[in-house]
Order: C-alpha cells, then structure tokens, then sequence
C-alpha cells in the first residue's frame, strides 16, 4: 500500500522523520490521523502507512531514515535497525515489544524502545473472564453442534464458576481488573506475583506458584513476556494443575508451552484451556490444538475495543513527544538513554 499521508513539521529547524509503519488501523478512521499526530509537529514531520508490512526491502524503504519509528506488527532486527543510521527511537504500539524488535540491538546502538502499559487493562481482563466462561460453559462447542445440526443440550454439562478458586498468575494492572472482576462473580482469587501486593489481598490471596497451580479450578495468566518468563508454564507445572481445572492464557504466547498444554488436554488431565496469545504470530503453529474440542482460540483480540485502542496511540504518540522533550516514559530499555548521544536532555 502506498504512503497514505504526511505532514511537514511546524518549524523548518525540526527536521526529523517520524514514520508511522504499521499501526495506523488503530486509529479510528482516516479523519482523525491528524488530529491524533498533531503532537509530533513541534518536532519533525511525519509519514502514516496502514497495513502491515513482511516484505523487509519495502519496510527499509519506509524508515530508513527514520528518527523515530511506530510499530506495530513489522519486525525491526539487527538487519533493519543497521540500516537505520539516523533512528533513535522506536514507539511500539502495545506491550510486547521484545516479541518484534531486537531489543539487546536496539540498545548496543542507542535505539530507545518504548511500549505502551496499562492502555487496555479492563478490555483484555474482561476477555480473559470470556474465555473462562466460554470453557466452563461448553459456548464454543455449543455453537459449533448447532451449526453441525446437533441439539446436544443434554451433553454439554457446564461448570458454574461461582464458589471456584481462581488463580492468577501476575497481578500487574491487568490481574488487578481480573482480581476484581472474578471476585464479583463469587470466585475465591488467589494470586501469585514475584511482588507481594498487600493493597490486593482484600480480595486475593497470595500462593507461591505451585501452590496456586495445584489448588486452583482455574489459572489464568497475566505475565509479561521476559527471559524468565518464557515457558513458565510448560509440562511440569501443567502436571500439577488440579484435574478437571482450566487454563487461561491472555499474556505473551511464549509464556505458555503450547505442546505440554495440548497433550493435557488430549489425556483430559485439564478441562478446557482458552488461549488469546501465540508463539509466531501472526503465523502461529496450532496444528496440535486446532482439532482439540476442550480448548477455545481466539486471534489476539483481548485488547481489541475501541477505548482500549484509542488509549494505545495515544500513549505511543506521547512516548515519541516526552523523549523528544528530554523526560522520556515507558522506556523498555533505559540503558540505551546512555547509549543516545543524540537525545535532548530535560528535566528528570
């Protein structure tokens, strides 16, 4: 798709490029692009695209001379970051960054890379609570037997959720909704954290992991995607899960082994499991779930409301505003600012 549209800067003295490359369909329509990127004018100009890009000699093509770079679903490697003399800052739009830019390159070269927390925390803990009812309740495979033609009323006993223990693994500001929500339904909320979190424990009660995952009728995670939390939940912990419990999984895919996962199911050690995130996406490997009847899938849609996305940009929009003003915000990598030669220094 050709460029849809660009913007000099205010002053002929701000000349740097800010390039909006994939990013643009959270805006909600055309007309408001300006509007939304109004900020960025007392800096440089700007550039929007609106689809996403896999081909690597078209993406160069947009940012390579870049001083500050949107991304959304493009992958920004040490491949294209060299290619990039001139970029010193990368907004992505969401939380995991680390999943599409290579971050220890982005800070070797002084890149600052930013994501946008807390900008849906209702609208994912809110599709989380979906996705255990939608187990719980059999509303997938409902769906599914009446469009076979097949009235299956009397199969399809349900679990009522109320009076359930749930356990949620990380209570950062997307567990805390949960916390809430899944108190208001009368489950009893327990939580495990590497932060103990006492102003929550009015309604969830801490568990060290193994615990949790052995006590509780449902587990849903909420962590965020860093070395230490890859394949946190793999086989060994799937086999202490309680026998007929169900997994969420609304976080990164890659904290969550999607093998170990599927042959719990298979051997009916579990439930249900109902999954938002993948490994690989937007291509990812779900041949061993995609035949499996106790789990629902779901397209990495929990953020997907209009306030949640409304809130996105413009938290990314302001990331790239605050660093051009010297006071830089979300910084996912802060050693980079001392790698950033170029970075205007204001107050702290």
């Amino acid at each position: 798709m050709p460029l849809l549209g660009e913007r000099a800067a205010r002053s002929p003295d701000a000349d740097r490029i800010f390039v909006f490359l994939d990013g643009l369909e959270f805006i909600a329509g055309e007309e408001e692009y300006e509007r939304v990127l109004e900020p960025l004018l007392e800096f440089g100009s700007y550039r929007y695209y609106k689809n996403r890009l896999e081909e690597s000699h078209l993406l160069l093509e947009r940012i390579r001379d870049a001083h500050a770079v949107f991304l959304d679903w493009s992958r920004l490697d040490a491949g294209a970051l060299a290619a990039c003399p001139h970029l010193e800052i990368v907004s992505y739009i969401g939380v995991g960054a680390a999943s599409f830019v290579d971050i220890a390159e982005a800070t070797r070269r002084g890149v600052v890379v930013t994501n946008t927390p807390d900008y849906g925390n209702r609208s994912v803990a809110e599709h989380a609570l979906a996705l255990i009812l939608a187990v719980a309740r059999n509303v997938a495979r409902g769906d599914r037997d009446l469009r076979a033609g097949r009235w299956t009323s009397a199969e399809r006993e349900g679990v009522q959720v109320a009076g359930r223990n749930v356990g949620l693994v990380g209570l950062g500001a997307v567990g805390r909704e949960m916390a809430r929500l899944c108190a208001s339904l009368g489950m009893r909320v327990f939580y495990y954290d590497p932060r103990r979190q006492p102003e929550m424990e009015d309604i969830a009660t801490y568990m060290e992991l193994d615990e949790l995952l052995s006590r509780c009728d449902v587990v849903s995670l909420h962590v965020a995607y860093t070395p230490e939390t890859r394949d946190l939940i793999g086989e060994r912990e799937l086999s202490l899960m309680k026998p007929g419990s169900i997994l969420v999984n609304t976080s990164r895919g890659e904290v969550l082994d999607l093998r170990a996962l599927a042959a719990a199911l298979r051997e009916g050690r579990l439930l249900g499991a109902g999954l938002d995130n993948y490994p690989g996406e937007p291509h990812p490997d779900l041949s061993e779930l995609v035949a499996l009847e106790n789990v629902v899938l779901t397209p990495h849609i929990a953020f997907n409301t209009r306030e949640a996305k409304d809130r996105m940009t413009a938290i990314a929009v302001d990331n790239v505003v605050s660093f051009y003003r010297g006071s830089p915000r979300n910084v996912m990598n802060p050693e980079a600012l001392r790698n950033n030669v170029r970075m205007p220094r204001g107050e702290p």
